[in-house]
């Protein structure tokens, strides 16, 4: 895998978290803030002040495409 490809299976920086995230915290989260799940459905966004703001910061994440 050459140094410009994502992978999405390994743990990475999330901008929303501002920490590194499994992939599956990702995947669920980015579900959410896209509103494909309801945000309520992962309890780490509960942490989160913003919501709007998280959503705008997951749009931006090359992980988000």
């Amino acid at each position: 895998m050459s140094d410009n490809e994502i992978n999405y299976d390994k743990e990475h920086y999330c901008p929303v978290y501002g920490k590194v995230v499994h992939p599956d915290l990702c995947y669920d989260s980015m579900m959410c803030l896209h509103r494909f799940f309801k945000v309520s459905s992962v309890e780490e966004l509960s942490q989160v002040k913003d919501i709007e703001a998280a959503r705008e910061k997951c749009q931006m994440c090359k992980y988000s495409e």
